[in-house]
């Protein structure tokens, strides 16, 4: 893990006081990493990073939102939409919840030190996702 993050995650880790800062932060890098990656996912959907030039007619149209089942509770996402609506997430399929085992492991990546981009990377690979 390079020092730079090693550094933030320390900064972050001190500010947790009792079980419930634990469960809000644990709560919140589920929810972002989740969000990140379905950004990802419409990244190489469209096969163009958001800002830069469209390559067809399709493009992004805002997000929808999306409550996912966990272990902890249900949790609010953001889903990235596109205007041809033809995006259709591996992360978190259209009409399903998180599953389980991803859960559990995004939350054992973060616990090791890896970074949202390679967590993102792990999971690209893993469901088949091509990065551009």
């Amino acid at each position: 893990m390079n020092t730079e993050l090693e550094k933030q995650l320390d900064a972050l880790i001190g500010k947790i006081s009792n079980k419930e800062d634990f469960e809000q932060v644990k709560t919140e890098l589920l929810k972002r990493s989740i969000e990140t990656l379905l950004k990802a996912e419409m990244t190489t959907h469209l096969g163009f990073d958001k800002g830069k030039e469209p390559l067809a007619s399709n493009t992004r149209n805002g997000f929808s939102e999306k409550t996912l089942k966990t272990q902890n509770g249900e949790q609010r996402i953001q889903i990235p939409r596109d205007r041809e609506s033809s995006f259709d997430p591996v992360i978190v399929p259209k009409h399903q919840s998180i599953r389980q085992e991803l859960e559990d492991c995004i939350q054992l990546l973060y616990a090791k030190g890896m970074s949202n981009s390679n967590i993102i990377d792990f999971i690209e690979n893993t469901y088949g996702v091509i990065p551009i």
